[in-house]
C-alpha cells in the first residue's frame, strides 16, 4: 500500500470525535522540555561547553560568573578558571539561572548576601545576557510590590517551557510571614511581554511535566510542603487554577520540607528537592536539599513516591 496514500476516513474519524466526545482539551506529545544551549561566547572565550557552567553563588564574586571545571559535567572536581564580564555585576547579587534555545541567559536580583548592591526597586527585574555578546543588561521589569522588611526579596524562580518559548516566573515580592502577596509570571519571550499571572502564591521550586497529554506547571510554596499542577495551553498561558497534586510532607528527616526545585526527569520522573525553610528568608543557599522521586501512575492518576 502507498504510504502517502490518505483517505477521507483519516480525515472524518477525528471530526467525529470531536462531535461525539467533545475536544475541549487539547492532547500533546510527551516531551522532556529540555532545549537549553550553551552561549556562543563561551565557547568563542575558550572555555569547553561541557566543562564550563554559570555561577551566581560565590559569595566572594558578586553577580554571575563562567567557571571551567577540572571534569566534564562535574563542577565539583575543581575551577581551573573563572571569568566575569563587567556587566555581570550590574544586577548586584543574583541567584535564578535559566537558559534558552539560543543560548540566552535569564537570571534576577537576590540579596543573599547583603541589600546593598540590590536596591528593592530592581528586586522584580529579569536581566539577560546576550548569547553572543556576552552582555547583560536589564531585560524585563516585573510588577513591582512593596517591599517590607521582613523580606527584601522578589523573584525567587524561573523555569522554561520549550515548546511555547514561556518563560515562568516567580516572585515574593511584597509577602511576609503572615500575608501571601507573590506572583508566577508568564512571560512570552519573544514579544517580551506578560501573558498571564496567578497571583497570591509564594511559589519557590517549579518545574513543568507532561502527564496524560497534557503540559503541567508544577510549584510549591514557603507555605507548605504541598506541590501544586496548573494546566498550561498551547500559547503558554495558565488554564485551570492552581491545584494540590501531591506532597513530600511526612518524608525525609523533618517530615515539612518545602519545595526548593523541581526536576523533569528525561524518563518522566521527577525529582523535588526539599529544605527546611520556615520564612525567616536564610539564604537557600546554604540549606542542605534532600531529593524526593515521584513517578507518575496512570491507573491512579496521581504522582507516587518512588524514594
Amino acid at each position: 500500500m502507498n504510504k502517502n496514500f490518505f483517505s477521507i476516513t483519516n480525515l472524518l474519524l477525528p471530526l467525529a470525535a470531536c462531535c461525539f466526545f467533545s475536544c475541549k482539551e487539547e492532547v500533546v506529545e510527551y516531551q522532556t522540555n529540555i532545549c537549553k544551549q550553551m552561549p556562543q561566547f563561551v565557547r568563542q572565550m575558550g572555555f569547553p561547553p561541557g566543562n564550563s557552567f554559570f555561577s551566581t553563588t560565590d559569595t566572594r564574586k558578586m553577580g554571575l560568573v563562567l567557571k571551567q571545571s577540572a571534569q566534564v559535567n562535574n563542577p565539583n572536581a575543581g575551577i581551573v578558571k573563572e571569568y566575569q564580564h563587567p556587566s555581570w555585576r550590574s544586577g548586584g547579587w543574583l541567584a535564578p539561572i535559566l537558559l534558552d534555545e539560543q543560548g540566552n541567559i535569564y537570571t534576577a536580583p537576590a540579596p543573599f548576601v547583603n541589600v546593598l548592591n540590590n536596591p528593592n526597586n530592581k528586586n522584580n527585574t529579569i536581566f539577560k545576557v546576550d548569547n553572543q555578546t556576552g552582555i547583560m543588561q536589564e531585560w524585563l521589569p516585573l510588577p513591582q510590590q512593596d517591599s517590607t522588611i521582613q523580606n527584601p526579596f522578589g523573584i525567587i524562580g524561573m523555569v522554561y517551557l520549550c515548546e511555547t518559548q514561556t518563560l515562568y516566573v516567580s516572585s515574593v515580592a511584597g509577602s511576609d510571614r503572615q500575608n501571601e502577596r507573590g506572583a508566577i509570571y508568564a512571560v512570552d519571550i519573544k514579544s517580551k511581554k506578560i501573558i498571564d499571572k496567578i497571583t497570591g502564591t509564594d511559589a519557590m521550586g517549579m518545574g513543568i511535566s507532561y502527564t496524560e497529554g497534557k503540559r503541567k506547571l508544577y510549584f510549591g510554596t514557603g507555605r507548605s510542603s504541598d506541590i501544586y499542577a496548573v494546566l498550561l495551553s498551547k500559547e503558554g498561558k495558565f488554564a485551570t487554577k492552581p491545584a494540590v497534586s501531591f506532597s513530600v510532607a511526612g518524608l525525609g528527616e523533618r517530615g515539612d520540607d518545602k519545595v526548593r526545585r523541581i526536576f523533569n526527569n528525561k524518563d518522566g520522573t521527577l525529582t523535588v528537592a526539599g529544605f527546611e525553610f520556615n520564612y525567616n528568608l536564610i539564604a537557600p543557599r546554604e540549606k542542605q536539599e534532600t531529593p524526593y522521586q515521584f513517578s507518575y501512575d496512570e491507573e491512579t492518576a496521581a504522582w507516587v513516591f518512588i524514594k
